[in-house]
């Protein structure tokens, strides 16, 4: 697994939706924000940065909701569960410090009228 998936993996394992998989659609994804559904998750690699000793990783957790509340909500939950994180992803178990930059950002409204917010972390390998 890539460092995005094992944080795709934490978020499920934390309660704050699914990653697809063969068997079942899902609304946690990495890389490409699909058109659906209304309500997802997307993470995103914002450097080339490989989050080893010399730095670390910088990522964008971006949601989409029908509502404001709601997305601005499912951020905060992204934000509280992430930050100060110091311990084992689910996925291969990788021991990681996290650093929310900032949380909760709400970016409007898409094309098709879901609001757009997202959270900014840093990610660091522990050796």
């Amino acid at each position: 697994m890539n460092l995005m998936e094992e944080l795709a993996a934490h978020l499920e394992m934390a309660g704050l939706g699914t990653v697809p998989d063969a068997r079942r659609d899902g609304d946690i994804h990495w890389g490409r924000m699909p058109e659906t559904p209304d309500e997802c998750v997307c993470i995103f690699s914002t450097d080339s940065g490989t989050g080893g000793p010399d730095g670390p990783a910088r990522f964008q957790i971006m949601n989409r909701a029908k509502t404001v509340k709601a997305a601005y909500e499912k951020s905060c939950a992204i934000a509280d569960e992430l930050d100060e994180f110091d311990g084992f992803l689910a996925g291969d178990g990788r021991k990681v410090i996290i650093e929310v930059m900032n949380a909760a950002t709400g970016l409007g409204a898409d094309t098709k009228k879901r609001e757009i917010y997202v959270t900014n972390i840093s990610v660091k390998y522990c050796d």
